[in-house]
């Protein structure tokens, strides 16, 4: 028999696989297995606070108007985020994903200026691309990230996915570094899960003694340019998959070696139902 310590390495494993919008489905799941609440509740926050700061979590803090995600590159310390729109941070809750305790917090003056122009062409450019995207920009450091994430779920249909999407830019050298990632659930009469990721290493053209608008406006042309490119390649080979790979696949004809006749299948068995009546 598993001991307590093996049961909770590999009740976090599970968690931290858990597909898009579907935690609190696999936390359940994970705890009747498991079958010692006080146990899995004070043995699994580290995976969960893993879990949702590595998947973009998004939560509604009293205080603040629309949602704000949870991000490595907001945590400030212990269970304090950071929403830089407001300048605010909050207290959260990892095992029921809820926020309180605002407080105010003293930004880093350094790249203040440049990140709010950022963060300006990054709100425009996600309310543009993403009907349901989140996005944050923080600045510290001489280091400017852009955090990009949108969910869509869609339960009844049986699918749900999220694409995430982290921008780093580095003052003084103009280094963009990003890494996208797309993950997707499709669970109606089976379980397919598609994850897949790509990072990016390059140069700004515009350099610090441009207006900060201006940068702002050269990163998130960039970032445009990247995401779609990157997006147009994935719909090309899942086309592609579609067409050769499955078709490759699929038998020929079946055992008897020879095409079914619909139109006389169809014949009897309006026969048959004829005659049943």
């Amino acid at each position: 028999m598993a001991t307590s310590e093996e049961k909770i390495k590999i009740a976090s494993k599970f968690l931290k696989a858990a597909p898009p919008g579907e935690i609190n489905d696999v936390f359940n799941d994970v705890r009747a297995l498991v079958g010692d609440d006080e146990l899995m509740d004070g043995g699994i926050l580290a995976a969960l606070e893993e879990y949702n700061t590595e998947e973009l979590a998004t939560v509604e803090v009293p205080g603040i108007e629309g949602k704000v995600i949870v991000s490595k590159h907001g945590h400030i310390e212990g269970d304090r985020f950071l929403d830089p729109k407001t300048n605010q941070t909050f207290k959260l809750d990892h095992l029921r994903q809820t926020a309180s305790d605002l407080e105010s917090h003293t930004i880093d003056e350094g790249v203040e200026e440049l990140r709010k122009a950022i963060e300006i062409d990054t709100e425009a450019y996600v309310a543009d691309r993403y009907a349901e995207g989140v996005s944050a920009v923080y600045g510290s450091k001489g280091v400017v990230t852009i955090a990009i994430v949108h969910n869509k779920y869609s339960p009844s249909n049986y699918w749900n996915g999220r694409w995430r999407s982290i921008w780093t830019l580095d003052v003084a050298t103009n280094e963009v570094k990003g890494a996208m990632k797309c993950k997707v659930h499709y669970y109606e009469d089976g379980n397919v899960q598609l994850e897949t990721a790509k990072e990016l290493d390059d140069k700004l053209t515009k350099g610090t003694s441009e207006p900060n608008k201006v940068i702002a406006k050269a990163l998130l042309d960039f970032i445009g340019s990247a995401e779609s490119k990157y997006q147009h390649a994935l719909n090309e080979s899942y086309h592609d998959l579609a067409e050769s790979t499955f078709n490759g696949l699929r038998r020929a004809l079946p055992y008897t070696r020879t095409k079914l006749d619909w139109n006389k299948i169809l014949t009897y068995r309006i026969g048959a139902e004829l005659a049943a009546k």
